[in-house]
């Protein structure tokens, strides 16, 4: 009898003890999928259209920083990221590599900025800003002007 007993509350502290854990992670994962919803949007199909809403998103994400709502950041750190995402099918043949590569840079810059909003490190987000600045304006530069 003692040893059902013992086993009963060794499984119930078993139980109890791991319980939080999942109730984590299932937050954890609920709060990544909040932030990829958040990231979904049409993407429009000339490449001025993209650039034009990424120049909307990168104002938007500077008011945001400024504004210190870093909990706000990947919004527009990952609309940025989507938008910059679509240019390499749209680049000449001699600049996809180049388009290529500075869109996989912002969108390791986009994780970082949220991650940095997530944890509430201002200075991060601003200097993820400047960085992200200067990615957007390499980007640019990558396509003829019209």
């Amino acid at each position: 009898m003692k040893t059902k007993r013992i086993l009963g509350l060794a499984l119930s502290a078993a139980f109890a003890l791991t319980t939080p854990n999942l109730h984590a992670e299932d937050k954890m994962k609920k709060g990544a999928e909040e932030h990829e919803e958040g990231a979904k949007m049409k993407i429009p199909e000339t490449t001025e259209g993209i650039f034009k809403e990424i120049a909307t998103h990168q104002t938007e994400l500077k008011e945001t920083i400024t504004a210190k709502k870093l909990t706000d950041v990947h919004h527009h750190a990952f609309a940025i990221r989507n938008l910059a995402a679509a240019l390499p099918v749209k680049a000449a043949a001699d600049k996809k590599a180049a388009v290529e590569s500075t869109s996989k840079n912002i969108a390791k810059l986009a994780g970082d900025l949220d991650e940095a909003g997530d944890g509430g490190n201002q200075a991060a987000c601003e200097g993820g800003l400047k960085k992200m600045d200067a990615l957007i304006k390499m980007l640019t530069g990558q396509f003829p002007a019209k």
